[in-house]
């Protein structure tokens, strides 16, 4: 299946969760639809939710059809509506001038769920899911935990991984010409001799590493707990203790920016990282890398492979691990100017609970979009592709309940069973749940998110030279107030400790 963005954060009792992925609470691939106690009376009026998103590329000449086919079975279930609203790149801003002129919206997406909470973008939908939501809290079972900040519910994270792991994604056939076993490589130095090897001897002129789109070569790469927004983080995810430090200040950051420079002076890293803004799987696709490090989960490799139209391959680096960003990157939210905030958490529950509007919302129309094979596996009509299809979202990781999507051919018959055991197996992080709450230090991560602007990339790409910039880097993070955000971050910590 082809996907993915990247993309925060939420409270989730991390005793609940570990025996929601060893029971019988955790997401089920099979959710049905599940009814709306009290909707006859709340239905007499016809009403349309407007549902924005954000999208890479152009928007779907057929999607007023997917829409209207959509809208055949919500108005027959609800008597709503729904029209989708597409944002492109300046998705913030778009929503922030529809949030502040009173445009209609109803619901909407977020990556930022903590901040979009804090800044009042949504509304608190906990009582109303448990009125119009069934079909959600079936899906998402204990998951549904995460959503709660302070008591209340903002918004649902969409059915999908809820933990990633972390390494390489590499073209296969270069891969096989360094004739180099990966088996055993579990850091960023294992990297090294195949790095060179590919840079030496397979293709001098190709740049072994380009970048994640607006990320730095580094990235996320660590076993740290971000605590969701990197001021202030636990070190190997909390399992010896629950001390929040200073991340950029640890002796594994300072590691990793020197390995990270070494290979930027060997040629082994784009050496425009820091400005480049394609695509990571366009910049291997046009032969300019082999590689990038990033997140991964099952089934990635075929994603990949779909995206860059050559097989792919993976080293694994770190094994899974669940964290609260990892179950609150992609989220569903009621927008605060929404008219009818009862109405749009029963249309989000078809989206959680309808195989049908799922299916429409991934794969758009059957026998115009897509067909189903004898074996159950879906593929391209004949006469489409991808260049042409009127419904190229691919973005079934973020429309509801992923685990009631078809699986499109090439990928595992078994996709969404390997990826509900790939949940489970995870690694728990020991904050699994936590959410920090900026406003009290909001200042301090104001000035600190500056000066994170300033320095990261170009150090996490190799183009800053640590041994120089790190401890300016740390020096004016410490003058912006990182300290205190951390002091905060640690009282908060340990007062939801106490809680669990």
């Amino acid at each position: 299946m082809r996907k993915q963005m990247k993309l925060a954060g939420c409270v989730l009792s991390a005793a609940l969760l570990l025996s929601a992925c060893g029971g019988n609470e955790a997401p089920k691939a099979g959710s049905e639809p599940a009814g709306d106690a009290g909707a006859n009376a709340l239905n007499k009026d016809p009403y349309e939710v407007v549902v924005a998103f954000p999208i890479i590329g152009s928007i779907p000449k057929d999607i007023q059809l997917v829409q209207d086919e959509i809208n055949k079975i919500s108005r027959a279930k609800l008597n709503t509506t729904m029209k989708l609203l597409p944002l492109g790149s300046d998705w913030a801003n778009q929503i922030n001038l529809m949030l502040s002129s009173g445009e209609k919206l109803d619901l909407m997406a977020t990556y930022n769920y903590s901040a979009d909470v804090s800044m009042g973008r949504l509304l608190p939908i906990n009582e109303l899911i448990d009125q119009h939501g069934q079909g959600i809290k079936t899906a998402l079972g204990d998951y549904y935990k995460a959503t709660f900040i302070k008591g209340k519910s903002y918004g649902v994270p969409s059915v999908r991984d809820f933990a990633q792991d972390y390494g390489l994604l590499i073209r296969k056939d270069l891969l096989v010409k360094t004739g180099i076993d990966t088996s055993k490589m579990k850091s960023l130095d294992d990297l090294e001799p195949l790095l060179k090897a590919l840079k030496e001897t397979i293709d001098p002129s190709m740049v072994p590493l380009t970048n994640k789109t607006g990320n730095s070569v580094l990235g996320t790469f660590s076993t740290r707990d971000s605590l969701g927004d990197d001021l202030g983080v636990l070190l190997g995810n909390g399992q010896d203790n629950l001390k929040v430090v200073n991340w950029y200040e640890t002796p594994e950051y300072a590691g990793y920016l020197k390995t990270i420079r070494r290979w930027y002076e060997s040629g082994y890293i784009l050496k425009d990282a820091v400005q480049n803004q394609e695509a990571e799987n366009a910049v291997i696709k046009a032969g300019k890398a082999a590689a990038v490090l990033g997140h991964q989960k099952p089934g990635f490799e075929t994603q990949a492979s779909h995206t860059t139209q050559m097989e792919m391959a993976t080293v694994k680096l770190v094994p899974p691990i669940a964290k609260t960003s990892t179950v609150t990157n992609v989220m569903w939210g009621v927008a605060a100017t929404s008219n009818k905030p009862d109405r749009a958490v029963q249309f989000l529950n078809l989206m959680y609970s309808d195989k049908d509007i799922v299916n429409l919302l991934d794969w758009g129309i059957e026998g115009k979009h897509y067909a189903k094979g004898s074996d159950g596996l879906i593929d391209y009509p004949q006469g489409v592709d991808k260049s042409n299809t009127g419904w190229g979202l691919n973005m079934g990781w973020m429309f509801g309940n992923q685990f009631l999507a078809y699986v499109w051919k090439g990928d595992s018959p078994d996709l969404w069973k390997k990826t509900e055991e790939f949940n489970r197996s995870a690694m728990k992080s020991k904050a699994l749940g936590f959410t920090f709450d900026a406003s009290p230090v909001k200042t301090e991560v104001t000035a600190v998110s500056n000066v994170i602007n300033q320095y990261r990339r170009g150090l996490e790409c190799g183009v800053l030279d640590p041994d120089k910039e790190l401890p300016n880097f740390i020096s004016k993070l410490k003058d912006a107030g990182i300290d205190k955000i951390v002091a905060e971050k640690q009282k908060q910590l340990d007062q939801w400790s106490k809680e669990q």
